[in-house]
């Protein structure tokens, strides 16, 4: 009896030992499965329509505008929501046009058209934060220039061909300008969004021309009354955001 009892003590002994061992080895077996994090596009490239609404003393003198803006876009880091962003656009607050003769001989046999624009091109850079997923909201501040012109143009009377291009009146100022927005993702993770967004430009003082401020004299000179006033104006945007650039 004490044979038999030595031998089931010591199978019970190398039976736990073998449990153990293969409790251990399927433990050490067994992965918890990884969800894959891809990194986010480290490039987006912006392109918007404006409508530009002219704000206080700027807003009494010249109507609502229009343009367009570009924007690079530089991710800092795989997964990070800050960005290094440089934008630039064009706002077009006047738009004057007159047909117009030349002088005997020719007369009216050749017809143009006098064309005279009222235009602020501005350019910034600056740090954005966008929330990363489907629907991402940003917003951003940037510093920089903007450059108020005035020209005028020769056209064909269908407006194909622009002559004598001259820049009547400019000035270029110091600004700063605060954004925000929303992006909606069109598909999957690193896809392209639909950007919606508004614009606060604040140009501080600047001296511009507005509809109506060149005379044309008998003799062919000019008179210029040039505005001085602070020139500030928001901008509401409509585009799209698009990846160029994705590092895996």
């Amino acid at each position: 009896m004490k044979g038999w009892g030595v031998m089931m003590v010591a199978g019970a002994v190398v039976m736990a030992g073998n449990g153990e061992l293969s409790a251990q080895g399927w433990h050490g077996e067994y992965e918890e499965p990884q969800r894959e994090v891809r990194p986010l596009p480290r490039l987006h490239f912006d392109l918007a329509l404006l409508g530009a609404s002219p704000r206080g003393e700027f807003g009494e003198l010249v109507n609502a505008g229009f343009g367009g803006q570009l924007a690079l876009r530089a991710r800092l880091g795989d997964r990070s929501p800050l960005h290094l962003r440089v934008d630039g656009g064009l706002m077009v607050y006047g738009h004057e046009r007159q047909s117009v003769c030349f002088p005997y001989p020719i007369g009216c046999r050749i017809g143009a058209d006098l064309t005279t624009t009222n235009a602020v091109g501005y350019m910034g850079v600056g740090p954005e934060i966008e929330i990363p997923g489907h629907v991402r909201p940003y917003v951003y501040g940037t510093v920089g220039f903007s450059y108020f012109a005035t020209t005028s143009s020769l056209d064909e009377y269908d407006g194909s061909e622009g002559y004598f291009r001259t820049r009547n009146y400019s000035d270029l100022v110091a600004s700063g300008r605060l954004g925000g927005g929303l992006r909606f993702r069109i598909g999957g993770p690193g896809s392209a969004a639909v950007d919606l967004g508004a614009e606060y430009h604040r140009n501080g003082v600047a001296r511009y021309l507005r509809e109506g401020d060149i005379l044309d004299h008998p003799d062919g000179s000019i008179t210029l009354f040039p505005n001085q006033t602070e020139a500030n104006y928001i901008t509401f945007r409509a585009g799209i955001a698009i990846p160029v650039g994705h590092r895996r």
